[in-house]
């Protein structure tokens, strides 16, 4: 996201040109912002009052000037998720990096090494007796981490996992080993047979798999 896309995202109007007020000036007072933006006090202590509701900005009082201390407004670490950021190119660049320098089975290790780390962290979290609760407890693992998850059962007695956000998906598209290794998580985590459906790296608009349970 640049700032253009802030500016033009459904966030009120005010409150997008306070954040980024705040983002360029570091800290300011409500009378500041006001002054600043053309607009009253009154309408931007609201926009302040929202804004520390959503925990995109907090404020602490500090002694300006004379008289009554003042509250000093400045962005949380919550709101740099608002600003650009460009991670995904640059994982994009490290892994291609990895290949040319070290080759294929470097960028395999790398994967492997993850999928092991995340199955340790997962396991004890992951240990119901019975798959249904083991796919429960997977699904809120993965909507901590942002994947949107959500499954359900089938006539069939087979399950669906649907994954509606990806976010790696630029590293994915560019690398097919992580989801790969995603697979082979969600076959030794749910100890079932599982089998991606829909795939968005190929323009499908969720990652599906088909979890059957294993005789």
């Amino acid at each position: 996201m640049t700032t253009r896309d802030l500016l033009n995202s459904q966030m009120p109007t005010t409150r997008r040109r306070i954040l980024i007020a705040l983002k360029e000036r570091g800290s300011l007072t409500a009378d500041e912002l006001a002054a600043l933006l053309g607009i009253s006090s009154v309408a931007v202590r609201r926009h302040l009052t929202n804004l520390e509701r959503d925990r995109l900005v907090d404020h602490e009082e500090m002694q300006r000037g004379m008289g009554r201390p003042s509250h000093v407004y400045r962005l949380t670490e919550a709101a740099n998720h608002v600003f650009p950021h460009n991670y995904d190119q640059l994982a994009s660049y490290v892994l291609d990096s990895i290949q040319e320098l070290f080759g294929q089975e470097a960028i395999n290790r790398i994967f492997e090494h993850r999928t092991k780390e995340l199955a340790q962290s997962y396991r004890p979290l992951v240990n119901s007796g019975n798959l249904p609760d083991r796919l429960e407890q997977l699904t809120r693992l993965r909507e901590a981490e942002g994947y949107m998850p959500v499954w359900e059962e089938q006539e069939d007695g087979t399950y669906v996992l649907r994954q509606h956000h990806c976010p790696i998906l630029h590293v994915a598209e560019g690398c097919s080993e992580a989801c790969a290794h995603e697979l082979a998580l969600f076959v030794d985590l749910l100890n079932a047979e599982v089998t991606r459906q829909n795939h968005q790296v190929t323009g499908d608009t969720d990652c599906s798999y088909q979890i059957r349970p294993r005789p």
